[in-house]
């Protein structure tokens, strides 16, 4: 992903526009859908008279408030606020311009005009330092018909010519082709494939308020200094906190397991099964994920987002296991969870 903050930066020419107060979209939105707006904000649509995208510029909006609060921005942080706009896709580009109250962001528009008749939320928000201007380019890919984030147990939900991989809230791992069932209550994630590739992959919540945070946020901050396990530990602490769930036991036995799948991984190897694998080391009711980062935080982030690995992370399991090794461009992890509790899980 590519990010590029342009602070304070002085624009090759200014345009004013006198008694331009911002208006701002809603930064949430309870569906997923793609929507061609034109800006409401007089200034926004004089700086871009092409359409936007309804749901980015929502995230857009979001983001630029975050930044005038002096929060810092992440690519964790960028795609949850995509999602609760009611973006479906990953978020390609971020860029970002602080301007003097009603002036245009020359600089930020120059790189903007590559990706006119793309997905583009344009916004800005307004402090008493200035205007805050945010552009965000979509990667979508494929058309999806509007639907919610949050359906209602039992829904049904159709993704026309679209092959899809549901994660239940449960850990059970589900194909179906166009139409879904969301029969369970929680969190699925969902992963949708046509005969040219992966479409997008995102959460629904059923029956559930979806969380106002993602569940590693800050993943492209350094990691503190130290050990690896604990580092891991200390995210995987955190992430029991979103879930609101119990921390899982942890199984020596099964950090062995993690460990000889980690070796593998680590060293290029094919890996076989996971259930398979957990099962020859008596494991019947488990699964493990891996992922590969600059970070444990990024890596755990890439590990929510894989239908190969989210059950790992986002299943309330009795016992986990787990392993961290560095490699040469960061870190690779595998988390594995087993005997899943059935008992009732609080909503984030």
């Amino acid at each position: 992903m590519l990010w590029l903050l342009l602070a304070c930066a002085k624009p090759a020419a200014v345009t004013n526009v006198a008694d331009s107060h911002p208006r701002v979209p809603a930064p949430q939105s309870p569906t997923y859908a793609h929507t061609v707006v034109h800006p409401a904000d007089t200034l926004v649509a004089k700086a871009w008279p092409d359409g936007l995208d309804e749901s980015l510029c929502g995230a857009a909006a979001a983001l630029g408030m975050q930044l005038q609060s002096g929060k810092a921005l992440d690519p964790a942080e960028l795609r949850w606020r995509a999602v609760l706009a009611g973006y479906p896709w990953p978020v390609r580009e971020m860029h970002t311009q602080h301007m003097a109250e009603d002036q245009v962001p020359q600089e930020l528009l120059a790189t903007a005009q590559a990706h006119v008749g793309e997905d583009v939320g344009l916004v800005r928000t307004r402090d008493r330092g200035g205007d805050q201007w945010v552009f965000l380019l979509g990667a979508r890919r494929g058309t999806l018909p509007a639907f919610p984030r949050e359906p209602r147990l039992s829904d049904v939900l159709t993704f026309p010519g679209a092959d899809v991989t549901a994660v239940t809230p449960s850990g059970e791992t589900r194909m179906y082709h166009e139409r879904l069932q969301v029969d369970l209550a929680g969190e699925w994630l969902i992963d949708l494939r046509d005969a040219q590739g992966e479409i997008t992959t995102f959460p629904l919540y059923v029956g559930r308020l979806t969380p106002q945070a993602p569940p590693f946020a800050g993943a492209a901050s350094a990691e503190a200094a130290g050990d690896l396990d604990e580092e891991l530990l200390l995210r995987l602490d955190t992430l029991d906190a979103w879930y609101k769930r119990e921390p899982a036991e942890r199984d020596p036995a099964l950090d062995a397991v993690a460990r000889a799948r980690l070796r593998a991984f680590a060293a290029g190897q094919p890996l076989p099964d996971a259930a398979r694998q957990l099962a020859a080391a008596g494991y019947f009711d488990a699964t493990a994920g891996v992922c590969r980062a600059r970070s444990i935080a990024d890596c755990l982030d890439v590990m929510w987002w894989s239908t190969s690995g989210h059950a790992a992370l986002a299943t309330r399991w009795r016992t986990m296991g787990m392993a961290a090794v560095p490699t040469a461009d960061g870190v690779a992890v595998v988390v594995a969870g087993a005997d899943h509790d059935t008992s009732p899980q609080l909503s984030p």
